[in-house]
């Protein structure tokens, strides 16, 4: 049994909160996604007797891929490895990234569950955070998403400076 974790090293702006290593121009994306199809089949050997379960699109923030990257690296994958027939397949979306085109687009490729980067469901933190999406696009999205996928998981920041009992 095995994961693949591929990273997209992207996003559209700077979080205040994150430390992770991205860039804000889409200018290389192409660049790199060539090079995860080299480095997929580069390394064969490594899972050649293993099962592949879950494939996992981290990042920066993979839904700023295209439909065609998407399905390209899951068809490399699929392409080197065996992938288990119930394999989970997750992609970690932002709340602006979401619409109802863009989650049936992520379906035809196969992904099967969404992480979801919500944070915070309060404006005075995103604000804080310096989040792309407000709170109500935060609360439609998630529900729009519920729509189409069963399997859905959350990102929330807890502890901000901001935080109240109330809250």
């Amino acid at each position: 049994m095995a994961g693949i974790y591929i990273h997209i090293p992207f996003c559209k702006q700077a979080c205040h909160y994150c430390n992770f290593h991205f860039a804000t121009s889409l200018h290389y994306k192409n660049e790199l996604v060539a090079a995860l199809l080299k480095e997929i089949a580069l390394q064969k050997d490594y899972l050649e007797n293993e099962t592949i379960e879950t494939i996992y699109f981290g990042g920066g923030t993979p839904s700023l891929c295209t439909k065609e990257e998407v399905k390209n690296i899951i068809t490399a994958i699929d392409a080197t490895y065996t992938i288990t027939e119930n394999a989970e397949i997750t992609l970690e979306a932002n709340p602006d990234d979401i619409t109802a085109e863009k989650l049936l687009e992520w379906k035809e490729t196969g992904i099967n569950r969404l992480s979801i980067g919500i944070q915070s469901f309060f404006e005075e933190d995103l604000r804080w955070m310096n989040r792309a999406h407000n709170a109500k696009q935060a609360i439609d999205n998630l529900q729009l998403a519920k729509e189409e996928f069963d399997n859905i998981t959350i990102d929330l920041i807890y502890g901000t400076p901001q935080l109240t009992n109330d809250k």
